[in-house]
């Protein structure tokens, strides 16, 4: 992770968010040699929201072999829905 004074960042900022689309660099802004701030890509920032919130936004996404056995299941279940029957409300 780069150090860039606030000064320097202010002024060149444009180039800074160039450098952290394209090249994932991540900075530390500092203020009188202090750190104050944290430049760094929004996906990278949302994974830390997700983790502070904790419970299932936390959670890593399902490993892709999931994916196929869970679309089966809910299939298995629009299926079982369509030849229910079911029961008439009450009016």
């Amino acid at each position: 992770m780069d150090t860039i004074a606030l000064t320097k960042a202010k002024a060149r900022f444009s180039g800074l968010v160039h450098r952290l689309i394209h090249l994932r660099t991540e900075f530390v802004i500092t203020k009188h040699g202090k750190p104050v701030a944290v430049l760094l890509p929004y996906d990278e920032w949302e994974k830390l929201q997700a983790t502070r919130s904790g419970g299932l936004a936390a959670a890593p996404p399902a490993p892709g072999e999931l994916d196929d056995e869970i679309d089966r299941m809910v299939e298995a279940i629009y299926e079982a829905r369509a030849k229910s029957k079911g029961r008439k409300p009450p009016l």
